[in-house]
């Protein structure tokens, strides 16, 4: 029931008639966002005339992100437009559905599952750097895209020899996901203009729907574990199992995060690394210093090894968290931080907007990886890269440890070094890296230590 002295939120500054805060939208989003707090916990912002309710606090999006009454769903134009992508995935599914879906995929993110995937990702980042050269320049965000789907691939599909095949599949997930962005995501008629770009998307779609039609029912005759998220996948379960649309379904959603949000991720941290060279040195010596990927070497072991590292992509996912901004709907009429929410609206959160705010966390644009000594980021107030509570990214797990040990892999063995060129970030369907060229430099055994 709500409070009757409760308020609409505060309209946030510098909004024009009729087309309120699209401009600045359009032209500077991320300012706009760490802009907010500074109006409220919760700030109306106007796209055109429909009022959009940001948060813009831990607390408040605590209130979101935990609502036993589930008073905020995933809905609006946003989520129809993912639905028509991936389906009725985990990401994207309504709450009502999302329980059941986690509960069945569930086992496939084990803790002691992990180790296996380790090994994987490992073999994966060793086979796509070995063709990597002294002073080659990379363009660095597509070649992270490129490991990423890999590794992704890799960890989906074990029981696959790597093929001609596998290598068309690998380029139809890169199309696949390249064409994702925000604005597509929010004007699906893009989708059905006759481009060049547009033909090529819906041929890799197909090809990709297809292989996966194929694997589920191989994976159905086979019945036997490999070891990989497939597996699981369609054997997790007793009586009821996910059935074949909701593998596919919940595999497109692993296979768009996987690669997008991973990549860009990925992307970042050699960025930070390229600009910090005690750090980039601090990080070498670490991975250099432990026997990292002994098959069947327990997972939790090397990332114990690993805190510098994981330091380093927690700040990253501090900094510049791949997934900068998601929606709700709030399906009733609900108040959050004091602030009464009229049923139907649309509420984002940001954790790019919760990541910036100094009270949370001092000096927010300086990159400090030491801000995580002794602290455990999952376990911190205000920290979403991952989301929060029942919908919290079932693959956070997974995540984090693909992008800690890829950067030790890659460090132990190279120094990424800055190019001429400005890098800013650019807000697509996730937070990227615009502009990064990197140079490569074969990095000596037995990297030294800088204080």
């Amino acid at each position: 029931m709500l409070q009757k002295n409760t308020d609409r939120p505060p309209r946030a500054p510098g909004g024009l008639p009729l087309l309120g805060h699209l401009k600045p939208l359009l032209t500077d989003p991320l300012g706009l966002l760490e802009s907010l707090p500074r109006t409220g916990d919760v700030v109306e912002v106007r796209f055109g005339r429909t009022p959009t309710y940001v948060v813009c606090s831990a607390e408040a999006a605590q209130q979101v992100l935990m609502n036993p009454d589930h008073a905020f769903d995933k809905g609006g134009t946003f989520y129809e437009n993912m639905r028509s992508i991936v389906g009725d995935g985990m990401a994207t599914c309504p709450m009502s559905q999302h329980k059941r879906l986690r509960l069945l995929a569930q086992p496939a993110f084990r803790s002691d599952r992990m180790t296996g995937y380790a090994h994987t990702i490992h073999t994966q980042v060793d086979a796509f750097t070995s063709p990597w050269r002294h002073g080659q320049a990379l363009d660095v965000l597509p070649q992270m895209r490129s490991l990423a789907t890999r590794s992704t691939l890799a960890t989906m599909f074990s029981r696959r020899e790597p093929g001609p095949e596998i290598a068309g599949l690998r380029q139809a997930v890169t199309d696949f996901v390249e064409h994702q962005t925000i604005l597509r995501m929010i004007s699906p008629g893009l989708n059905r203009l006759p481009t060049p770009r547009n033909h090529r998307y819906r041929r890799s779609e197909a090809r990709l729907l297809r292989f996966l039609d194929d694997e589920i029912a191989a994976y159905r005759q086979d019945g036997r574990d490999h070891g990989d998220l497939m597996s699981m996948f369609t054997t997790a379960g007793d009586s009821d199992r996910l059935n074949d649309q909701e593998v596919r379904d919940t595999a497109m959603t692993v296979l768009l995060g996987g690669v997008t949000a991973t990549a860009v991720g990925h992307a970042w941290a050699l960025h930070q690394l390229s600009q910090d060279s005690d750090l980039d040195a601090e990080v070498a010596h670490e991975a250099q210093s432990v026997a990292l990927f002994q098959e069947g070497r327990p997972a939790a072991e090397v990332m114990e090894r690993l805190p510098r590292t994981r330091s380093v992509v927690a700040e990253i996912l501090r900094r510049r968290a791949p997934s900068w901004i998601f929606p709700r709907v709030a399906v009733t009429d609900t108040i959050i931080a004091t602030r009464r929410i009229p049923a139907g609206s649309q509420v984002l959160l940001s954790p790019y907007a919760l990541h910036h705010r100094a009270d949370l966390f001092p000096d927010p644009e300086n990159f400090d990886p030491r801000r995580w000594d002794g602290r455990d980021p999952h376990r911190t107030t205000g920290w979403l890269p991952f989301g929060a509570g029942a919908s919290k990214c079932i693959g956070y797990e997974l995540a984090f440890m693909d992008l800690t040990l890829s950067l030790a892999c890659i460090t132990r063995s190279w120094r990424l070094q800055p190019c001429p060129g400005s890098v800013r970030p650019r807000p697509r369907l996730h937070l990227e890296p615009h502009g990064l060229t990197l140079r490569l430099a074969e990095r000596e055994p037995g990297c030294p230590r800088r204080p």
